[in-house]
């Protein structure tokens, strides 16, 4: 089971958006990855605070995720124009949760 928790914060729901247009496909097969319990999807994870990873696509697309009990969570989503955008709303939103 995968937890998608983007929707609780309207800057990540709002920036979430703008990634999908580009790279829908892309963050499918990460989260699918995800679903599967492959813990290192897309072309590698980068540990960014907190307990939190980015892992990222070939073609530039960004899924945060952290392990809560024993299921992922989707936090957001991004590519490299919106990334740094995103990473801080994660780490201030969900990194003391």
């Amino acid at each position: 089971m995968l937890t998608n928790r983007i929707s609780e914060n309207p800057l990540l729901l709002r920036e979430g958006w703008k990634t999908l247009i580009s790279f829908q496909a892309e963050i499918k097969k990460i989260t699918d990855q995800l679903k599967k319990g492959n813990m290192n999807p897309g072309i590698g994870n980068k540990p960014i605070g907190r307990g939190i990873t980015e892992s990222r696509s070939y073609g530039g697309a960004r899924v945060y995720w952290r392990i809560r009990g024993d299921q992922p969570e989707i936090l957001g989503i991004s590519g490299k124009d919106n990334q740094q955008k995103v990473i801080n709303e994660i780490l201030q939103h969900f990194g003391g949760k």
